[in-house]
């Protein structure tokens, strides 16, 4: 090549496509995870296939790493079959059949696993390879990103399709290596500073990169999600510190620039100690933390350097998940935190070329901030229960199907039964018909159905037509077939062996199809007047079909309530209860699970028909009087609190509990004064003062009434002070 071209390369074009380059791959690496955030949320994170594929992807992206870092020339064939498998990678992203990745997770987890340890390796070796000028490049295509998106949060890429253009742009660089396998651009970008030569930088570098990567571990574990502020206040730090470094004011002032980095470490790690979840100040600690690690980096960094910030960062987050998963006393914990100082402390204390007195300040600063402003990170608990989100019953039991866990699987589904929190995978769903709903992550859903439906595995889905729950997608289900019950459908394949149909107790004449006219699209209050309109007006078989549709509905919610009953959410188990007894009767199992979630339940006006029920039960009509008579006294309903009363008062009597029987007649006493019914509170005073004629209690009674009746004579004979009082 001509000298003239070969400066025009090394100089002017190399640098360009390097730049590019750079900028291209921070800007669609950051939208990757972006996106990959969500969609992976979808993902059992609790079995071992996860794990295992972090572990390698990390593994591999270190080896990568590594190697590019200290191979400076890589041999021809090596780079020949990064660059064939990156286009394989790029051919086979392309031609697969689903647009998510997740699907591919879920199914092909052998394929998903071998592409991972690949780009993990790829994306080391480039990253390994990063100068200063192609590192500020990929860090502004990273803040790039992370900007646009706060503008535009709603994106909707798929995450094959963003592999793919990774791939493509990693292809470049390997083509590159083939040709020239040290960039000459980098002896004329590559920038050597004062700052990053001298020996007394190095510690805070080494400290801040491993508190930096031990917190983001810590707040990705704690905070899972998309992380754009994460992302931008760590690539807008890194940049920032990175440029600063290159002002030529600073590298004259050593003792200004030591005396910052020791201020900064010690702010970075309050920040770090001080937190309860691992989210407060996050913005500030990245924000520090990035620019220590962008001021003061190295130009050269040695192998052991990164095995001890890598072992450091694991030594954080060691004592991190100890702390967090010990519900150790608070004292023990501060003890076992401050072993987190000398981890910090530990580049910063070797260095012989710091004088003693400064290395012992910090050592006490430390210690100090642990001491006083260390705060455990709270025990995570899981997310309250939803009524809004949960509380959606439908009356199944008019198909003819019969759900159970043996043969089949729920997702998110909206029947009374356990239900998978993520999409289940090809070993769970073997010998099994998949349930799916489709309240949320409905993009994700459809191209699992559509991966059932490739390898002609049953499943259904099913929909309510709830108003508030509006299903926006119908269009994608239009290839499946449909059966339509009474306020919702159910979506199955055409290759389902099974029919879908209703229950076989029901008829197939024109008398279901005039329940269905009638029944379709009705709240359950307006099923259950047509359904008594039906018993009231028609005999026969109409009759008898509408006592079988009022008794599926029943079966249907008293499952519901049998359910919620069992994973502890007893408010929505008495929701469920107060639908079933509108159309039957309730049963004595479903009597219990009433007693059970009431004894934990604040009484509510709602549920006195519930308690009213079990009243007729004399199993628990103890409780029930006893929670009946504070809700009828509450809402003002004076009779029946006096007619309850009676019936508890009797209820005592009859099993000899004569202190209980008392003082029910002390309260049902006052609850007659309180009426002014004279008539029948007197007797009964009197009664009492004959058996008791030292009680001090019945004759306070007694002079009660006796001045409040004489208040009352006064006020009618001065009829002026009755309407002053009033007034």
């Amino acid at each position: 090549m001509d000298s003239q071209w070969k400066r025009f390369w090394e100089t002017g074009l190399f640098p360009s496509l390097e730049f590019s380059l750079s900028l291209s791959i921070g800007y669609v690496l950051s939208l990757f995870f972006y996106v990959a955030g969500s969609e992976l949320s979808l993902i059992d994170r609790t079995d071992t296939a996860y794990p295992i594929l972090q572990a390698l992807i990390a593994i591999f992206f270190a080896a990568g790493f590594i190697y590019r870092k200290y191979k400076q020339n890589f041999p021809f064939s090596f780079s020949l079959s990064l660059l064939t498998l990156a286009l394989g990678q790029v051919v086979w992203l392309l031609s697969g059949n689903t647009s998510e990745f997740l699907i591919d997770y879920i199914f092909s987890f052998e394929l998903v696993l071998i592409g991972g340890i690949l780009s993990a390796f790829s994306i080391g070796i480039y990253g390994g390879s990063l100068k200063d000028f192609r590192f500020l490049s990929f860090t502004l295509g990273v803040t790039v990103f992370t900007f646009y998106s706060l503008f535009e949060p709603n994106q909707n890429y798929s995450i094959k399709v963003l592999l793919a253009i990774l791939y493509i742009l990693l292809s470049f660089y390997f083509f590159s290596t083939l040709f020239q396998q040290n960039p000459i651009s980098s002896k004329f970008y590559k920038i050597r500073s004062k700052i990053g030569k001298h020996p007394l930088f190095a510690p805070f570098y080494r400290s801040s990169l491993s508190l930096l990567i031990a917190y983001c571990i810590l707040h990705l574990y704690f905070q899972p999600g998309p992380k754009i502020p994460l992302i931008l206040s760590i690539s807008f730090a890194v940049t920032f510190g990175r440029v600063l470094s290159l002002l030529g004011g600073l590298k004259k002032e050593t003792k200004a620039v030591f005396l910052i980095g020791r201020v900064a470490i010690l702010f970075a790690f309050f920040f770090f100690i001080y937190q309860t979840y691992w989210s407060s100040f996050y913005i500030a600690l990245c924000i520090i933390n990035g620019s220590i690690v962008g001021f003061f980096k190295p130009n050269k960094t040695p192998y052991k350097e990164y095995m001890m910030i890598g072992m450091e960062t694991g030594i954080y987050l060691g004592l991190s998940f100890l702390l967090y998963f010990w519900n150790l006393p608070m004292g023990i914990r501060t003890l076992t935190a401050l072993l987190f100082v000398p981890v910090l402390m530990y580049p910063y204390l070797l260095q012989k070329h710091i004088v003693r007195m400064p290395r012992i300040l910090m050592l006490v600063g430390a210690s100090l901030i642990v001491i006083f402003f260390f705060s455990p990170p709270t025990i995570r608990t899981n997310i309250p229960f939803s009524k809004r989100e949960n509380f959606d019953p439908i009356p199944f039991s008019i198909t003819n199907l019969n759900f159970n866990e043996e043969d089949y699987i729920f997702y998110k589904s909206v029947l009374p039964f356990p239900s998978n929190p993520f999409l289940p995978k090809r070993s769970e769903i073997k010998g099994k018909t998949v349930v799916l709903g489709l309240s949320s992550n409905q993009s994700q859903i459809i191209s699992y159905i559509e991966r059932l439906s490739e390898e002609g595995h049953p499943f259904l889905i099913i929909t309510t037509r709830n108003k508030s729950n509006q299903f926006h997608h119908i269009n994608a289900l239009s290839l499946l077939s449909r059966k339509s019950y009474w306020n919702f459908d159910i979506y199955y394949p055409n290759y389902l062996n099974q029919k879908i149909n209703f229950t076989s107790t029901l008829p197939n004449d024109w008398k279901l199809k005039y329940f269905t006219e009638k029944l379709d699209n009705l709240s359950f209050l307006e099923v259950v007047s047509v359904l008594d309109s039906v018993l009231k007006y028609s005999t026969g078989d109409l009759r008898k079909d509408a006592m079988e549709i009022k008794h599926l509905y029943y079966e249907s919610f008293a499952v519901y309530a049998k359910f919620y009953h069992n994973i502890g959410q007893n408010k929505l188990s008495l929701d469920a209860i107060a639908l079933a007894r509108k159309f039957e009767n309730p049963k004595p199992d479903l009597l219990r699970i009433a007693y059970n979630s009431l004894k934990y339940t604040t009484p509510e006006a709602e549920y006195i028909p519930i308690l009213e029920d079990l009243s007729l039960d004399t199993e628990f009509q103890e409780f029930a009087w006893n929670s009946l008579i504070p809700m009828f006294e509450s809402l003002g309903d004076w009779n029946n609190a006096l007619k309850t009363m009676g019936l508890l008062e009797k209820y005592y009597r009859t099993n000899n509990q004569i202190e209980q029987a008392n003082e029910l007649e002390l309260s049902k006493v006052r609850l007659f004064i309180n009426q002014e019914n004279w008539k029948e509170v007197e007797p009964i005073i009197s009664t009492r003062l004959r058996e008791n004629p030292n009680s001090v209690i019945w004759e306070r009674l007694k002079n009660e009434i006796f001045e409040k009746k004489d208040s009352l004579r006064r006020m009618t004979i001065r009829p002026d002070a009755k309407e002053a009082r009033i007034q």
